[in-house]
């Protein structure tokens, strides 16, 4: 079956031996792939081959964050070479890319069968320069001039491979703005064919959909009309374009400055631009109305769960017919169980320290980004009210945590580190655990552990998440500040007896964040399981279907018109 539609993403999560992929954008495109493949929708991913990928994660004998690379191994990462290329121009020279393809096979997970394809673009081969060899070592690690050249390389380098490969692409589906130079390389075609400017344009427009994935400004990708007229000179050389035109379309001041943004440019071009959650829609009008008006919407993001699910549990479901909460409560406790104790011992080897924990007791867990909005330390920043929370002889509690910082955010750096520190407490007797080097495999343990997943964003960041959808499939129930998918997926008790499907976190403080644990989540686990189980089923029933792929990949195919 070939692709309709191109899914172009600088990261695509799809397994640990090959790490091109910093965290929940890279996941959800991965996640993407596996649906399409189910659904054997026309779909396919394009990006680019990081030979090192994002950093890897250690911690030193102080506490500090350290960080290393390993070399991709493309044979072992299950990569097809192509055997072909295309050539791409870098300012003043052209730098050649080689096309791999990774077969995405949903039977891995799923009983339904069915392949999509990733398309990986790779500098790192004989006749580029050295230095040109480099363009695609290490994903997010340049700054904003080199990282110009990245950009070129995912933008014109989709448009150029997808042509090489006869790929009979319709709509090209753009996820944050590191694949915007597509757009540009599109725009160039049309004008090589004789189109005015604003003909091409339209045409470029009637086949784009733009997806904006984060409201922090840092992942805006801005260029000085010095770092990005090079580009336009070098791309539309011999057409009749106007560089001071093209500027225009992508023009926005940014500190008291003009610079070209890829993200204006993008939504200059799309004939649709979807935000990532409900919530996120009414930041994304406000951070970008003065563009003028957009046709924005909204498609929440959602998981696919087969990848997801623990195989404890997987089984149950697939017993029921699919249907976790359908089962009776006692093999939903016991799957759980099955699934913590498993997990359990596989953590102790991943554990900082080599820590264990009880899969017996209750299980919190707290994974993501170590960055401010996230408020990483917002737990442990009581810590003698955490120690006495979590070291109750009657109804013990671990709190795992994990997460990375970005090498160049020292104060997610010193986040991590305090957090080290708070597990190293003797008071705390090992009721905190750090776990270094969060990555796929790390995830997928700590989701079969968790009975609680913690998610405390300040309001109005977290543009949507999906680690909290993956623990509803583990039987774990949320506990989160209202903001992303928790504000459409969560649903409070009810008069009529109906029990709630988790816990919000509101006002988003430590304070509320202890009560809640004191008076309600470890009370509820430990004296009325009927009770947490009843919740976990409506956890399952309410927000099951609603943030699964299989919606998410609707959504997204009336956006396609597909």
């Amino acid at each position: 079956m070939l692709p309709k539609v191109a899914y172009i993403s600088s990261e695509f999560a799809l397994s640990d031996d090959l790490p091109t992929y910093a965290g929940g954008l890279g996941i959800l495109a991965a996640d993407m792939l596996y649906q399409a493949a189910e659904n054997q929708f026309p779909l396919c991913g394009i990006s680019i081959l990081y030979k090192e990928g994002f950093f890897q994660q250690k911690i030193d004998p102080e506490g500090n964050q350290q960080h290393f690379y390993e070399q991709i191994d493309p044979v072992k990462a299950g990569l097809i070479d192509t055997g072909a290329t295309v050539a791409v121009p870098v300012m003043d020279h052209t730098v050649q890319l080689k096309i791999w393809r990774k077969e995405v096979h949903s039977s891995q997970f799923a009983v339904h069968s069915g392949t999509s394809s990733l398309y990986l673009l790779d500098a790192d081969i004989p006749g580029n320069s050295p230095e040109d060899r480099k363009i695609t070592d290490r994903l997010y690690e340049r700054v904003w001039a080199p990282h110009l050249v990245d950009d070129l390389a995912l933008g014109i380098g989709s448009v150029r491979a997808a042509r090489k490969l006869n790929l009979p692409i319709e709509v090209w589906h753009i996820n944050d703005d590191h694949g915007s130079f597509n757009i540009l390389e599109r725009l160039r075609e049309n004008l090589a064919q004789g189109m005015a400017l604003e003909e091409a344009r339209e045409k470029v427009k009637a086949e784009t959909i733009y997806t904006t994935h984060t409201p922090v400004g840092g992942a805006e990708s801005k260029f000085s009309r010095e770092e990005i007229f090079p580009v336009f000179a070098s791309l539309f050389q011999g057409l009749n374009a106007d560089s001071e035109e093209i500027w225009k379309l992508g023009k926005r001041e940014w500190n008291g400055k003009e610079v070209f943004s890829l993200t204006v440019f993008a939504m200059h071009h799309a004939r649709a631009i979807n935000a990532v959650s409900r919530k996120h829609l009414d930041v994304s009008r406000k951070l970008w109305k003065f563009i003028g008006d957009l046709p924005l919407t909204y498609v929440t993001n959602a998981v696919y769960a087969p990848r997801w699910t623990a195989p404890e549990i997987r089984r149950m479901g697939n017993q029921k017919s699919g249907r976790l909460e359908e089962a009776p409560s006692k093999e939903i406790w016991e799957a759980k169980l099955r699934a913590k104790r498993s997990a359990a011992e596989t953590l102790a080897h991943l554990a900082f320290e080599k820590r264990r924990f009880d899969p017996k007791a209750m299980i919190l867990v707290w994974a993501r980004r170590f960055t401010e909005y996230k408020q990483p330390t917002l737990l442990v920043s009581d810590l003698d009210r955490l120690i006495k929370i979590l070291t109750n002889r009657e109804k013990p509690v671990y709190l795992l945590m994990a997460g990375k910082a970005h090498p160049e955010d020292p104060q997610g750096q010193e986040f991590v580190k305090q957090v080290i520190n708070a597990s190293r407490d003797p008071r705390m007797e090992s009721h905190l655990i750090y776990f270094p080097n969060y990555n796929i495999t790390l995830a997928h343990n700590l989701l079969s552990a968790a009975d609680v997943w913690l998610n405390t964003p300040i309001p109005g960041w977290e543009a949507s998440g999906t680690s909290g959808i993956k623990a509803i499939f583990n039987c774990a129930l949320n506990a989160s500040t209202p903001d992303g998918w928790w504000l459409e997926g969560f649903s409070p008790s009810a008069p009529s007896g109906k029990v709630a499907n988790g816990w919000e976190i509101n006002p988003p403080n430590a304070d509320n964040v202890y009560h809640l644990l004191e008076k309600e989540i470890i009370p509820t686990f430990y004296d009325q399981r009927e009770k947490w189980i009843a919740m976990i089923k409506e956890s399952l029933r309410s927000c099951g279907p609603q943030f699964n792929t299989r919606r998410m990949l609707e959504d997204y195919r009336k956006l396609y018109q597909i």
